[in-house]
């Protein structure tokens, strides 16, 4: 991965759980400290039980960035509903450049280490962009 920035096993057991038994509504990543060594690890889960988006914003720092996951549904178009894995970067305008750039350059290398699945990628700098309305708006593009 870029920076040297990997997932722990458990990082990619997650997410491979939240995309095959399909029970959580999001996942979030974020880069910490494992052993001495920056990793990427699980900081938040969401059930699909219950799930609010307002819940997931609300979790997420304002200063900090994170890896979302989410399990999105809508209608597309036709009138179909679809589910989607959206990958979302999350680096709000007022975290410090050097944490950014850690998070930007460790996204895409991520999104390649859990395998594939993704429908579609994100990069968002504040909690009103993720928003229901908003990402609907991207998926429909």
């Amino acid at each position: 991965m870029n920076a040297g920035i990997n997932p722990t096993d458990d990082c990619l057991a997650k997410f491979n759980e939240f995309k095959m038994k399909k029970k959580l509504a999001a996942v979030v990543f974020k880069i910490d400290k494992v052993n001495g060594v920056e990793s990427v690890v699980c900081d938040k889960e969401f059930p699909k039980d219950g799930f609010k988006q307002d819940d997931l914003i609300a979790a997420l720092p304002t200063d900090e960035g994170r890896f979302v996951y989410l399990d999105f549904d809508y209608e597309n178009d036709d009138g179909i509903k679809v589910y989607k894995i959206i990958a979302i970067l999350y680096a709000p305008i007022t975290a410090k450049a050097s944490k950014k750039m850690m998070y930007s350059t460790t996204y895409g290398s991520l999104n390649a280490a859990l395998g594939g699945g993704i429908a579609s990628e994100m990069q968002v700098d504040g909690p009103s962009e993720l928003t229901r309305e908003h990402i609907l708006k991207h998926m429909k593009k």
